[in-house]
């Protein structure tokens, strides 16, 4: 694809190294493969990696085979891969002595392709589990157009969160902006930046300036009618408020076009992420627990009309978005800016905190940060969060690996160790990934030393 070309060249100026004292130098193939969503991804860093005599001194290549998650948990297990690569974990058929190692995260964007409309289309939660379970067929139905209609959200003058309370007062033409914290918000948030931020009733954002963690502080702006003001930290919105009622959204007039759907073939961990997503966040629609196989998972029958297409991995389905109008599936947000020329685009979603977001790396990485990872490194989404500005559906690609001893699994640490460490901060944003940060980067760096380590 143009845009992973595009990147591997980009990123050839980076070459930051990572430990490899302790990997055997002498050449080696080595072959993975598994999860579509990752691919892009993957493409990207093994050109770089073959190239980096610093980090592989022993010139390893690495083959990826995207086959679908399904597929490469089967083939790492029988052996025919020599690492795996995933969005779920195994429900049966695990071999032993392996990890999850969680690689990289991504938006998964809901792609549409609506001909005559220029407007990002917005959806809920029940509004995609209803197109997704056939019960909404086509794009002007009722659920669709509400998601679409203007709405007046009243003002809201304060809001705590975490032990952070924000007001706003009006003081002639200014506004007020006070925040106050408590000891523990303080001390859970030392050293982290926080910025207190100002969008415009025309959506335009700026920073007002950095703030300290203190007991009471209060800043004074020039106010311009519907403005909001948010604080965030490190990134992430914590608190939103505003002295007027403001308008959300915009009205946008939508055509009766058939929606046609395009879903995972066979075992997918996209699939398993975006409909575990689905069944967590509207229950009554989509009923049924989520697992690799979308028609084992939709509540409903699979409709035999021709309104459902099958697909073949993320490329699959993003193909047959970019030549159907009408078209919608759920993909990795690169996957999605590889097609954009061609009409795809990228619905926003709301969240729990009402707010439609885009499927940024920004926006994905966020949501990350209010998951769980687990001592095995499996990840638990927090759906709940009512950031504004957190894209709620998302997944993480974990790398399956072996901790049996041997030059080979040394050698897959060393990359694996890479795509954490240089390639995901270095080149994930810029072709659609969000690199991994926090905790979850802390577990899967210690996950990661334990493959070839034999224990």
């Amino acid at each position: 694809m143009k845009l992973r070309s595009k990147l591997v060249a980009m990123a050839t100026i980076a070459t930051l190294g990572v430990a490899a004292s302790a990997v055997p130098v002498h050449a080696e193939a080595i072959t993975g493969g598994g999860a579509t969503f990752m691919a892009n991804f993957m493409d990207v860093c093994r050109s770089l990696y073959a190239s980096n005599t610093t980090v592989n001194p022993g010139k390893d290549t690495i083959s990826y085979s995207a086959v679908g998650s399904g597929t490469g948990k089967t083939s790492f297990a029988n052996g025919t891969f020599q690492f795996g690569g995933s969005e779920s974990a195994y429900s049966s058929g695990a071999p032993s002595n392996f990890v999850y190692v969680p690689l990289i995260g991504g938006p998964i964007a809901v792609a549409y392709r609506l001909d005559g409309v220029t407007d990002q289309v917005r959806l809920t939660a029940p509004t995609i589990a209803k197109i997704f379970s056939g019960a909404i067929k086509t794009w002007n139905d009722p659920a669709i157009a509400a998601d679409n209609t203007a709405v007046t959200v009243p003002a809201k003058k304060t809001q705590s969160i975490a032990g952070v309370k924000v007001t706003v007062a009006a003081k002639g033409t200014n506004a007020v902006i006070t925040t106050t914290m408590t000891a523990a918000a303080i001390k859970a948030n030392k050293g982290k930046t926080v910025i207190l931020k100002r969008t415009t009733a025309k959506g335009a954002a700026s920073n007002v300036g950095l703030l300290k963690f203190a007991k009471t502080q209060a800043n004074t702006v020039k106010h311009a009618k519907g403005t909001i003001y948010s604080i965030t930290v490190d990134g992430a919105t914590i608190a939103s408020v505003s002295l007027e009622a403001t308008t959300s959204g915009k009205t946008i007039t939508l055509p009766a076009t058939p929606i046609k759907v395009a879903y995972r073939s066979g075992g997918s961990g996209t699939t398993n992420a975006f409909l575990n997503y689905l069944n967590l966040t509207a229950p009554t629609v989509w009923s049924k627990v989520t697992n690799d196989d979308f028609t084992k998972s939709i509540p409903t029958s699979l409709p035999t009309d021709g309104t459902f297409q099958a697909a073949s991995g993320n490329d699959g389905v993003s193909n047959y978005v970019k030549d159907n109008n009408g078209a919608i599936t759920y993909a990795e947000l690169s996957f999605v800016l590889e097609r954009a020329s061609a009409g795809v685009k990228a619905a926003a979603v709301k969240n729990a905190g009402g707010a439609f977001v885009n499927p940024t790396t920004t926006n994905a990485a966020e949501a990350l940060s209010y998951a769980t990872v687990a001592a095995d490194g499996l990840v638990t989404l927090n759906y709940t969060n009512t950031s504004a500005t957190m894209y709620p559906v998302v997944a993480i690609s974990y790398g399956l690996a072996s901790t049996k001893a041997s030059s080979t699994n040394l050698k897959i640490r060393n990359f694996f160790n890479y795509l954490l460490g240089t390639c995901g901060p270095k080149s994930a944003e810029a072709i659609g990934y969000s690199p991994l940060a926090g905790d979850i980067y802390t577990k899967a760096v210690a996950l990661a030393a334990r493959i070839g380590s034999g224990s």
